[in-house]
């Protein structure tokens, strides 16, 4: 009888322990956390601005399919050239607004696009050639034009309509 009592008191300081174990591991985690909040208030450091500062721009790059040399404006500012077999990156600060793309490229149609500065991002633009303008959505197909260029020809004078017979008085 002894040894099954010791047995069972052998088996409670096992549990008791083992949860004493567990409660000094959850009070040293919460100890970690509350010495991490205090570090919150504390001002950065040199060294986590800069890796703040890398995380707060955007990359984006534009290229063109088919791979072609091409001209890239934000409005009248030229933001360069697309290198042909590389895309162009553009480093922009991180929320600060759309960037309305114009691509130029010889022999193609210009393409206007937009750039949002959320994320790092990739703007692949396809390039039309004249010719094939017609296979875009919202083409219009242009009015037929008078051979010489000019208004219209103005009807040539007509005649004049016949005036009502004049009223002659009956003789006697």
């Amino acid at each position: 009888m002894k040894a099954r009592c010791a047995h069972l008191f052998g088996r409670r300081i096992l549990v008791v322990g083992t949860l004493g174990v567990a409660l000094a591991i959850s009070v040293a985690v919460w100890a970690a956390g509350k010495d991490k909040a205090a570090a919150k208030d504390k001002p950065a450091t040199a060294e986590e601005i800069t890796t703040v500062a890398k995380g707060d721009t955007v990359h984006i790059y534009v290229q063109t399919v088919p791979p072609r040399k091409a001209q890239v404006k934000w409005g009248a500012k030229n933001l360069g050239i697309i290198p042909t077999p590389r895309p162009l990156t553009i480093e922009r600060p991180r929320d600060s607004g759309p960037l309305d793309l114009v691509i130029r490229a010889s022999g193609y149609l210009p393409v206007h696009t937009r750039a949002y500065t959320f994320s790092d991002s990739r703007v692949a633009v396809k390039l039309t050639p004249p010719a094939e303008k017609n296979k875009l959505f919202g083409y219009k197909q242009e009015p037929a034009q008078n051979p010489d260029g000019g208004p219209p020809p103005a009807a040539t004078a007509a005649p004049a309509p016949p005036s009502a017979p004049a009223m002659v008085a009956p003789q006697p």
